[in-house]
């Protein structure tokens, strides 16, 4: 049985019936695969501050987060969001269980500086605590995994999902890792590359092929398939079949990096 990693974002667990599919989709792939689901919320966390009139800012692609809005992401992304997803998973008789990387100490984080600036709470991850993934396994229940994060000193800090999904991937020595994305895959001349060796990505950057948000996203996939994981997807979403078309190579699979 193979272990997938799977991490979908907020603009994924905003759209209309999204969640419901991706229900039917996890049951697909139950009997063969151990899934792991990792998700964001950056949309639903937008929304809650607009409510509270907190205008916040980004500093390269991380929100800068103090400490009345680490109190509202972890509100909305342990509480509101992640509940949501299990729901999701039990109306379609998928055994969950939700909890956040501050609960079992799963994920041990420090203060993320980017360019030795300090942008507030917000933590990049340091140990995983992979036993509380093999319980789940062993109890035949589905984790979802909110990234919000404590640090060995007891501050709470809001974790970048993409990197969450990375560690514990990475962690866990995972058999696929599977970014569910807003775009179909990784775009070279206007058509999805369906599958990138992680020797190449580098060149394809240089080129100017790889521009914007996925040059990172490309660049943690390497790393990712270096530090053990088989392989990394990066796929949009396509209905209830998708996790079953991208980890069987199926019509409208996204664009697969591997060594």
């Amino acid at each position: 049985m193979g272990t997938v990693v799977i991490k979908i974002g907020g603009s994924t667990v905003d759209a209309s019936g999204l969640l419901q599919e991706l229900g039917k989709s996890i049951k697909e792939i139950i009997h063969n695969d151990f899934p792991v689901i990792v998700h964001g919320g950056g949309k639903d966390i937008a929304r809650q501050l607009d409510l509270l009139n907190k205008e916040f800012t980004f500093v390269e692609g991380m929100r800068v987060t103090d400490a009345q809005m680490v109190n509202v992401v972890q509100m909305v992304l342990s509480g509101d969001v992640n509940k949501r997803i299990v729901n999701a998973l039990l109306m379609e008789k998928v055994n969950t269980i939700g909890f956040s990387g501050v609960d079992g100490g799963l994920f041990t984080a420090s203060k993320m500086l980017i360019k030795g600036q300090d942008i507030g709470f917000v933590g990049e991850i340091n140990s995983v605590n992979k036993e509380i993934i093999t319980f789940c396994q062993q109890a035949k229940l589905t984790p979802v995994i909110s990234p919000v994060s404590r640090g060995e000193d007891g501050a709470i800090y809001n974790v970048n999902a993409d990197l969450a999904a990375s560690e514990l991937a990475m962690a866990i020595k995972a058999d696929d890792l599977i970014f569910i994305s807003d775009v179909p895959g990784v775009m070279i001349d206007k058509k999805v590359r369906r599958s990138i060796k992680t020797s190449e990505i580098e060149e394809l950057i240089s080129a100017g092929h790889v521009t914007g948000g996925m040059i990172p996203k490309l660049r943690s996939a390497a790393e990712a398939v270096h530090k053990g994981v088989k392989r990394v997807h990066i796929c949009g979403w396509n209905g209830s079949r998708t996790l079953l078309n991208e980890l069987t190579g199926g019509e409208c699979a996204g664009t697969v990096i591997h060594s």
